[in-house]
């Protein structure tokens, strides 16, 4: 929650869901590695500790979810639908395909995997579980504060 860009596919879920509209999606057949912001943000936070504790660890890595959760953008819109509840939907935006966007995007996060024994904590769906809960608090006016600390917590008891 709390990522506000414009054409961005679960923003866009989400202005949707205030505006009690259907979700317009492009290319519902492109396939993107979806994941949580806490699986970079923790996985980052363990290598910049882990390098710090010898150097040479330090390099790049790329953090990415599991292939199984490399999604197609109208899966995710399910995804999100059935988290949403409230009778979310969604429909193939107008000239959608006149729209140049690659159609399977994947990171390799074989290194990171390889040398930390790193792997994702969430899945998908608990990533847009825990997206949908966010936002929902923060379209009621809830304490955000409060929720972010729940995601977190949650997250960390979620180790893999």
């Amino acid at each position: 929650g709390g990522d506000f860009a414009i054409n961005r596919i679960i923003p866009d879920c989400i202005r949707a869901q205030q505006e009690k509209k259907a979700i317009l999606v492009r290319n519902p057949q492109s396939i993107r590695p979806y994941q949580h912001v806490l699986e970079p943000v923790m996985a980052y936070l363990m290598i910049v500790q882990k390098q710090y504790e010898n150097i040479h660890l330090a390099g790049w890595y790329n953090v990415g979810p599991e292939d199984r959760d490399c999604v197609s953008t109208g899966q995710l819109a399910d995804i999100f639908c059935q988290n949403w509840g409230d009778g979310a939907s969604w429909a193939a935006a107008p000239n959608s395909s006149a729209i140049h966007e690659a159609n399977f995007l994947r990171l390799d996060s074989s290194k990171i995997r390889s040398v930390f024994s790193w792997k994702p904590h969430w899945s998908i769906r608990d990533a847009v579980e825990q997206t949908c809960a966010w936002s929902k608090t923060w379209l009621s006016g809830g304490n955000l504060i409060d929720e972010m600390n729940r995601e977190i917590q949650k997250y960390l008891s979620d180790q893999p």
